[in-house]
Formats: structure tokens, C-alpha cells, sequence
């Protein structure tokens, strides 16, 4: 269900509306410095509205709709349109998109999921802090991305986390279900990097990107996201290289472990050999020294028990044994 929330400031003044329309949200951008639209799950009205109130190009309006976008930035007259991934992580991890229309006096956002991240800076608004009172809207643009690009690093840590656990599930069960989780683990890992790669063009285009809507001074804000962002990336590498090594490790071990089965395996054969065949032999319905008495029995016995201790004995000192 769509829902258009608002929060208007000034460096004195401060108004949040958490369930508004758009021709209101219009209206507060005339009286206020900064004017913060946050839309949920748009609906074809609510984008005809943002189209005809505030100008925004349809095309634009389309793509912030189809939730399917890579991250990229588009510069139309008056506006700056940004599309960016945020993580989700619940039972499975995916992307999801935010758009963001920057304009002189406003910033709107729109998304189809409760993004944790926005509301924090909600927070900051409402207690007030100086430095987003003070400045402009393109400084509200900034922490948006900034607050957007730190929430990945949780997501990195939980990564790490479970790449742990499963190199000790691994080395202490190297035939288990290890290998299946590190396959789910790596194409996680794939997926989220392809996601999110096209980001780190993105701030890099906003940093040397000659906007009026983005002050000079932004520029080394938005290099600093672009930095974070490349650091993300950078894990998400270390990551994919990881869980290749974990593989071959997993692999090795399950050769080392099927090479020591096979190798007691031929021990046991070998040390039972004169066994089978002097067993087999004197098993034989023909007439030979000691048929049926005893002195077969013990010469039988005999045959079979030394040269079994011979080979037990050579096979210990070699250490086989």
C-alpha cells in the first residue's frame, strides 16, 4: 500500500508528516529549506502526481517503478535522478532498489520495501542535528547514500562470520554438507558483487560530475562514499577468494581422507593374504600331509600366523601400520 511520509526543516524549524500526499509535500517545499518526500510502494496515482508537482521526467518515474535497475545517475533540467542497491538479508540475500530525485530544495526517495537505514537518519532529523539542519539538500542526498553504503559492512561481518564456521565444518567433516553451503555461500557472494558493482561508477560520476545541484564541497563527501564503496567491493573479492580456497581445501582433504580409507583397506588385505590363501588351500577336498588330524590343524595355523606376523611387524616399522 503506498504511503508518502515528509519531513520539512529549516535550521530553526522542523516538520514530519508520516502520512501525507504529494500536493502537500509540494507545498512544504515552498515554505522550507529542505523538503525530504519518502515514498512506499508507489502507485500509478502517486507517480502521475510526482510527475505533474515537482517535474520529474517519466522515464525516470519508470525506472524508479521497476525495482530492478542497476545503480546508475541521470541529469535532467532541474534534477539529479540516482538509482542505488541496498542488502537485504533474511533468509536469503538479495538487492533491493532506492531511487532518489534531488532538486535544489528537495530530496525525494522512492522504494518498495521499510529500508532500516532511511529511518536512522530520521533519527539524527528529529534530534536535531546542526550539521543536516544547517545544510542544504544536497548534504541530505549525501548521508542517504553514505547511511546506505555503511549498512552493507553488517552484511560483510555476518559474511565473514558464517565463512568461519563453515572452514571448521569443513576441516572436522570434510565429506559433509560443507561443499553445498560454500556453493550457496559463493553465488551470494557473486550476485551481491554484481549488484553492487556498477555503484562505485556511480559516486565516482557524482563526485567529478559538474552539477549545480551538488556544491563543490560535496564533492569530497561523495568521494569519501565512493571509497567506502570500493572498500566493499574489495571484501566482496577477498570473499569470492576465499571461498574458492575453502573448496580446494575441502576437496583435498576428501582425496586425503578417501587415500587413507584405501590405505587401510590394502593393509587389512595384504596382512590377511596368507590367511586366504593357506586357508583356501588346505579347504581343498584332496588328500595332503596331515588330512584330517590334528598336526594339519597346527601346520595350518602355523602357515597362517607367521607370515601374518612377518607382515604386521614390516608393515609397522615402515609405519603403514
Amino acid at each position: 500500500m503506498v504511503r508518502v511520509q515528509v519531513i520539512a526543516y529549516t535550521p530553526t524549524d522542523f516538520l514530519e508528516e508520516p502520512d501525507t500526499t504529494i500536493g502537500r509535500c509540494r507545498e512544504l517545499v515552498e515554505k522550507y529549506a529542505v523538503t525530504w518526500v519518502n515514498v512506499v510502494d508507489p502507485d500509478e496515482r502517486t507517480l502521475d502526481e510526482l510527475e505533474t508537482l515537482f517535474g520529474f521526467h517519466p522515464l525516470a518515474l519508470e525506472d524508479a517503478q521497476n525495482q530492478d535497475l542497476h545503480p546508475k545517475v541521470e541529469v535532467y533540467d532541474d534534477t539529479v535522478f540516482v538509482v542505488v542497491r541496498t542488502i537485504v538479508w533474511t533468509e536469503e540475500i538479495e538487492t533491493d532498489q532506492l531511487s532518489i530525485f534531488l532538486g535544489r530544495k528537495f530530496v525525494v526517495t522512492i522504494h518498495d520495501k521499510v529500508f532500516p537505514q532511511l529511518e536512522d537518519i530520521r533519527i539524527r532529523l528529529r534530534k536535531k542535528t546542526p550539521r543536516l539542519l544547517k545544510a542544504g539538500a544536497d548534504f541530505l542526498a549525501y548521508t542517504i547514500l553514505d547511511v546506505l553504503v555503511d549498512s552493507y559492512f553488517p552484511h560483510l561481518d555476518r559474511f565473514q562470520s558464517l565463512l568461519d564456521q563453515l572452514e571448521e565444518l569443513i576441516v572436522a567433516r570434510p565429506s559433509g554438507t560443507g561443499i553445498a553451503h560454500l556453493h550457496d555461500v559463493r553465488t551470494d557472494v557473486v550476485r551481491l558483487r554484481n549488484d553492487l558493482r556498477p555503484q562505485r561508477d556511480i559516486f565516482g560520476v557524482l563526485s567529478r560530475l559538474e552539477v549545480p545541484l551538488f556544491r563543490k564541497e560535496m564533492r569530497n563527501y561523495l568521494r569519501d562514499v565512493q571509497d567506502h564503496m570500493i572498500s566493499v567491493l574489495d571484501t566482496l573479492d577477498a570473499y569470492r577468494e576465499i571461498v574458492g580456497s575453502l573448496m580446494e581445501v575441502q576437496a583435498t582433504l576428501v582425496s586425503n581422507q578417501s587415500n587413507e580409507v584405501i590405505k587401510v583397506l590394502t593393509v587389512i588385505f595384504t596382512i590377511t593374504l596368507p590367511i586366504a590363501i593357506v586357508s583356501s588351500a588346505f579347504g581343498m577336498n584332496v588328500a595332503f600331509f596331515g588330512f584330517n588330524t590334528s598336526e594339519g590343524l597346527y601346520l595350518a595355523l602355523l602357515l597362517m600366523g607367521v607370515p601374518t606376523g612377518i607382515l604386521a611387524w614390516w608393515m609397522h616399522r615402515k609405519g603403514w601400520l
